[in-house]
């Protein structure tokens, strides 16, 4: 009886970590956005209707623009002490 109860328990357990891959991952339902704002386009500045000033408007957080180039979008995270690669 003990028995059969652990083997039903470990069989659960398996099976619903095994589900988990489905949900993570590139083909999964939560995807890694981490670096997704590193593609994000600029859009034009907001035009106001006419009768409006833009004096008292201004960027709560300005962004400045730049554009990243690809050695600058990899960033490797290892610390240097097991960095193997030579970099």
């Amino acid at each position: 009886m003990f028995m059969n109860i652990r083997l039903f328990c470990a069989s659960v357990l398996f099976v619903s970590l095994a589900g988990c891959s489905h949900l993570y991952g590139e083909q999964g339902i939560i995807k890694n956005r981490d670096s997704e704002y590193l593609n994000a386009q600029t859009i034009p500045p907001l035009n106001l209707p006419a009768g409006y000033s833009s004096t008292s408007l201004q960027e709560n957080y300005p962004v400045p623009i730049k554009h990243y180039s690809e050695s600058e979008k990899r960033v490797d995270l290892t610390p240097p002490e097991l960095n193997t690669t030579g970099k």
